[in-house]
């Protein structure tokens, strides 16, 4: 009996082994590398059919790659891609057609790519983009590219990155012109901290379309930020300077990749007793004041990394604000109605930046009546 006690215990420790091998995740950046993530098809006639891209992965590691899956957003995308394993140093790609089916319109499809790694994965999927504008017929390159800085054409001067992780680089692209009839430069002449633009090709051929890249960095920033962010940049186009901005917004959170299993299940945790303050009615050009109760259900500090409001509303906390295990703390804001640009229902919304993975992102509500 003690011999096959000894013969379970090894096997069931065997076994435990292999499944601990089999939870290793790896890091995106330590394994694969693709040469974009985003295509652009820029504008395409519903005429020319299916339009088709090209992703192109490296193998960065030290193990042979699988793609198990590529994931569409919708069935009007189409994802193909390398089905043997990737030997490190080499090179895989996933193919996506897109139908160009369903009438004039712009359109963003996702793929998500689920990568395994020796006999494990990455710890979450690949994201891939394509994007586009389908037309019924050519337009001109002016009617596409209203805003204009010089001969530089955009299709507007105000785009989103949407939320940046701290200490992580991101970068989005889009489709720009050269609206002239001869060659265009486009150099940055200002860039806000952590803004890097580049334009390619460039020059920019007569009366064509190219793809600008906006990448930021927010340890490139001139301080450590969180929250709401706008970056801005003007241009120098064949030597001659522009004051027209564009114009990129985006908001930085806490970054989570680095955190065990363990640091996220033990990580604060924020829950807020009451998330509206409702200060019924007041008339124009008062002052109102209000507060919230956050507790740390969590094992761990939690910290309010910034509280910011629309404009109107003014945080009397001094952030960052820490919040031990089990602890609370207050959170008050003074709403000045003077600020505000109307009269009537008023719902100005808080927001607020922590470091729980749970939520790392939460928003608070000052309601009333303005008169």
């Amino acid at each position: 009996m003690k011999n096959v006690f000894i013969i379970l215990a090894s096997l069931f420790l065997g076994i435990h082994g292999l499944f601990a091998q089999d939870q290793v995740l790896y890091k995106e950046a330590d394994v694969i590398r693709f040469d974009k993530k985003v295509h652009d098809f820029g504008d395409v006639l519903i005429a020319e059919g299916p339009v088709t891209c090209l992703f192109t992965f490296t193998n960065i590691g030290t193990q042979p790659l699988v793609i198990h899956n590529v994931i569409s957003s919708c069935g009007c995308t189409t994802p193909e891609w390398t089905r043997e394993p990737v030997k490190p140093g080499a090179t895989g790609t996933i193919q996506a057609t897109f139908s160009n089916d369903q009438g004039p319109y712009p359109f963003e499809k996702s793929l998500t790519v689920y990568v395994g790694v020796g006999a494990s994965s990455l710890d979450r999927p690949v994201l891939l983009r394509l994007r586009g504008v389908s037309h019924e017929q050519k337009k001109d390159l002016d009617e596409v590219f209203t805003t204009r800085i010089g001969s530089l054409g955009l299709r507007k001067n105000q785009t989103s990155i949407g939320y940046i992780d701290q200490g992580v680089v991101k970068s989005d692209q889009m489709q720009v012109a050269n609206l002239s009839k001869g060659e265009l430069t486009v150099e940055t002449a200002t860039a806000s901290p952590g803004l890097t633009i580049t334009v390619s090709p460039n020059p920019i051929p007569a009366r064509s379309m190219a793809r600008m890249t906006y990448v930021v960095d927010p340890a490139r920033m001139s301080e450590m930020s969180w929250g709401k962010q706008q970056f801005e940049a003007t241009f120098r186009l064949n030597g001659r300077d522009y004051a027209d901005k564009l114009t990129i917004t985006g908001v930085i959170k806490d970054c989570f990749e680095n955190l065990s299993k363990s640091d996220i299940e033990n990580a604060g945790a924020p829950v807020v007793e009451r998330s509206y303050y409702e200060f019924g009615e007041v008339r124009k050009g008062a002052s109102v004041s209000a507060s919230y109760t956050i507790k740390n259900k969590g094992k761990r500090p939690l910290v309010i990394h910034k509280v910011e409001g629309q404009g109107a509303s003014d945080v009397q906390t001094k952030m960052p604000l820490t919040i031990k295990p089990g602890g609370k703390a207050e959170v008050k804001v003074k709403l000045d109605t003077s600020a505000l640009d109307y009269t009537g229902e008023v719902i100005e919304v808080l927001t607020v930046i922590t470091n729980a993975p749970s939520k790392p992102i939460l928003n608070l509500f000052i309601t009333g009546n303005v008169k």
